[in-house]
């Protein structure tokens, strides 16, 4: 990973460059025992790298990285999974990120800004249409009237 990211950064200058990574490690058949150590030697080296960005695919909880990794990183850190727009304004006012991002929100809410500002109820999203071949799950969520 980082011999691509060196690559990478040598094109582009690592001021483009990011990193999108999940240490909880429960997907696509992921496994790490000692997460905390792993990702943070992940983090210092990127952070080391100066990139644009870290981003991380992990919710708060007791067991969170994130604040650690921000740290361990040096630079920008955008969180990414399970947030609500109060806990995504917590958490960054806590500075535990710079930024959330709202995949799954976004999917299903394809007015998802407009929506936060008015404070209108959230589409809920359909995982089982994630990473279709069709429409369904990605152009058929409802936006406001």
């Amino acid at each position: 990973m980082l011999e691509a990211v060196d690559a990478v950064a040598e094109v582009y200058g690592p001021s483009r460059v990011g990193m999108h990574l999940a240490p909880r490690s429960d997907a696509h058949g992921m496994f790490d025992a000692n997460p905390a150590e792993t990702f943070g030697y992940v983090a210092r080296e990127l952070g080391r790298r100066k990139l644009a960005f870290l981003m991380a695919r992990e919710s708060e909880g007791p067991d969170w990285l994130g604040p650690t990794l921000k740290q361990q990183f040096g630079g920008i850190y955008i969180a990414n999974e399970k947030f609500t727009l109060a806990s995504a304004d917590a958490a960054i006012a806590r500075g535990d990120c710079d930024a959330v991002a709202f995949g799954r929100l976004a999917i299903a809410n394809p007015d998802l800004f407009r929506r936060f500002a008015s404070n209108a109820a959230l589409n809920t999203p359909v995982p089982e249409t994630f990473y279709s071949h069709g429409t369904e799950g990605y152009i058929d969520y409802p936006s406001l009237s």
